[in-house]
């Protein structure tokens, strides 16, 4: 791909990511008066909740293809961003059709309002293992996390849509698929956070949490125990879970300021050979001169920070920005 080609393409996105915008605004100001106006006449009837319903709606995934859009134009998780396009542009035209089904606004409307609030929650628990899987990194544990959310949402839709039995076995299932889905999502999104061999021992102690949280909740869903004590510890043990996610992550945040603070302490040096009398010897940042036959010197030292959010780009693991995904 040329220089034009590529000009072409980031053009041609900025004006999709423009145009999803607009739509968003436009929705979210028109549902507001819409909802305004109906509330002073005394006018609200189904015609009008459609409407709102409609508009909503059209915010919801205008606001999600944005950011599709987006991820695709930084390349994060590209294939969960191209999957994400597809699957809210169906479940837009199924929702809508849903709102606006001759009859009562009623029983269709909901479950496909349903399915577009599962829809959200299950593209966002699998953003970590989508973004883990397409690095490479930490092999098959962000694959399995990626099939345990589409696993999940099969099965949510089976729940939404079929007709409700006795039977509790499958809502029951489903929602084990759903524990084992934000268990490997949380794993993923800890693995993600940097932090060295220093903060191994955190993320271990915080992992084993993890999955006992998603053991005693299984065992909730499917024994349904009343035991007091049981509860107290699933407490305990979330409690350390949500604990050790929040040390993990002020402490690996803690050592990213500690460096970046050690490196501008650090007076600015280099050692470098003079090109007129290959005298090597070390010089401070500014004007200088050569120690042996006194050629003047202007170094200028500069700290390598992304083009599109300033963040300092020092010691990462890819050449990639964390802070907005930008490469370098």
């Amino acid at each position: 791909m040329n220089a034009n080609d590529t000009l072409a393409l980031t053009t041609a996105r900025l004006r999709l990511k423009r145009w999803f915008l607009r739509v968003l605004v436009i929705s979210l100001t028109t549902c507001a008066f819409v909802a305004v106006i109906a509330l002073l006449l005394g006018t609200f009837n189904e015609t009008t909740a459609r409407i709102l319903l409609t508009l909503g709606a059209l915010a919801v995934h205008s606001g999600v293809a944005m950011s599709c859009s987006a991820s695709l134009e930084r390349r994060l998780w590209s294939r969960l961003s191209l999957f994400g396009f597809f699957a809210f542009g169906v479940n837009f035209c199924v929702l809508i059709a849903c709102i606006w089904w001759p009859g009562g606004l009623d029983e269709p409307a909901v479950r496909a309002s349903a399915t577009t609030g599962a829809l959200l929650g299950y593209y966002i628990l699998a953003i970590p293992s989508a973004a883990l899987y397409e690095r490479g990194s930490w092999a098959p544990l962000p694959f399995l996390g990626v099939v345990a959310c589409a696993t999940g949402f099969l099965m949510l839709l089976v729940c939404i849509w079929a007709e409700p039995t006795r039977d509790p076995t499958f809502p029951k299932a489903t929602g084990i698929v759903a524990v084992i889905a934000f268990s490997l999502a949380h794993m993923c999104l800890l693995i993600r956070v940097p932090g060295g061999p220093a903060l191994t021992w955190i993320l271990g102690a915080t992992s084993v949490c993890i999955w006992a949280v998603a053991a005693m909740s299984t065992a909730a869903i499917i024994f349904e125990p009343t035991d007091d004590l049981f509860y107290r510890l699933f407490g305990a043990v979330g409690v350390m879970d949500a604990s050790g996610t929040l040390s993990l992550l002020i402490v690996a945040k803690l050592k990213q300021v500690g460096k970046v603070d050690k490196l501008a302490s650090t007076p600015a040096q280099i050692e470098l050979r003079c090109p007129r009398c290959t005298a090597s010897q070390v010089l401070a940042a500014g004007k200088s001169k050569c120690a042996a036959c006194g050629l003047k010197f202007d170094i200028e030292i500069e700290e390598p920070r992304c083009a599109k959010c300033d963040y300092l780009l020092w010691q990462l693991p890819e050449r990639r920005c964390p802070e907005c995904g930008t490469a370098f």
